[in-house]
């Protein structure tokens, strides 16, 4: 919610068309910029939704939001500075490079493919029918008459998605319950040739941001998992995740979270992959 008000503040003084403008009038400009704020803004994968939204109420392309969404939670700099440590400088930076160029194939196709066309409704009236509380279209009018309306409707959003995000809430709690890393490490398919694509798998359930994704990693390393596969787990599980899923059903069409998640699960075997064979 504080950071919906925030980019609700931000939206109104920087206004819609300026932002537009500063996201990029060009495809690759828009995913260029949308990258950058993403790795500016290291998100995790909760709090880069109201980004999303706010980017879409004021007509970004679908190059810039979906650069943004896709490099949010992984180009972290924290984390990277965290691979760095774990697993060698070589391999953090193959992790960088290929998340990059990923976000930004993955922006270029949503462009082409115009993913408007496939995004639900943002107000509140088109989704359940109640009403929604404008934050204005006009000049700015000074933080004391701005913050109120800012704040309405950033309460208005969290109402909307309070129930996906309690549901997600109790599905990441219920995988770090189950799901320990001690456990993960001792699955046998994950110190095999298939040690990659199951860490890969494995992370699409997990829920992992820098706080949790150091103890997970390193625990994982001090069992014998490869780095190629703690690469794969990282991207998988800070870019697409089950609770992740719950959020963004809320404002995407279920094809769209098909495609996107098999698109970060071939990203991050991609990345292991290429780890394995240049690195280790």
């Amino acid at each position: 919610m504080a950071v919906t008000f925030g980019l609700n503040l931000l939206r109104r003084r920087v206004g819609d068309e300026r932002l537009r403008t500063l996201m990029g009038a060009s495809p690759v400009g828009a995913a260029l910029r949308g990258i950058g704020v993403g790795f500016i803004t290291p998100f995790c994968t909760y709090s880069a939704i109201p980004v999303l939204v706010s980017l879409r109420r004021a007509g970004v392309t679908p190059a810039g939001y979906a650069a943004f969404i896709v490099a949010a939670p992984v180009l972290d700099p924290i984390l990277f500075g965290a691979l760095v440590i774990i697993v060698g400088i070589p391999a953090a930076i193959i992790y960088l490079v290929v998340v990059f160029v990923a976000s930004m194939v993955l922006a270029l196709l949503a462009e082409r493919a115009d993913l408007d066309r496939f995004m639900k409704p943002l107000s509140r009236a088109d989704v359940d029918g109640g009403p929604e509380p404008d934050i204005g279209t006009g000049p700015w009018r000074g933080l004391g008459k701005e913050w109120r309306p800012a704040m309405l409707s950033a309460r208005a959003l969290l109402r909307t998605m309070l129930p996906l995000l309690a549901l997600g809430i109790l599905i990441g709690l219920a995988i770090a319950a189950f799901l320990p890393a001690e456990t993960v490490a001792r699955v046998p398919v994950l110190s095999g040739d298939a040690a990659i694509p199951a860490a890969a798998a494995v992370g699409t359930f997990f829920y992992i941001n820098t706080e949790l994704f150091v103890p997970i990693a390193d625990g994982l390393r001090a069992a014998g998992i490869g780095i190629g596969a703690v690469v794969a787990l990282t991207i998988a599980g800070a870019g697409a995740n089950v609770p992740e899923f719950v959020m963004l059903a809320r404002l995407t069409s279920r094809k769209v979270l098909a495609v996107f998640g098999g698109y970060v699960f071939v990203v991050a075997m991609a990345a292991g992959l290429l780890v394995e064979l240049l690195v280790a």
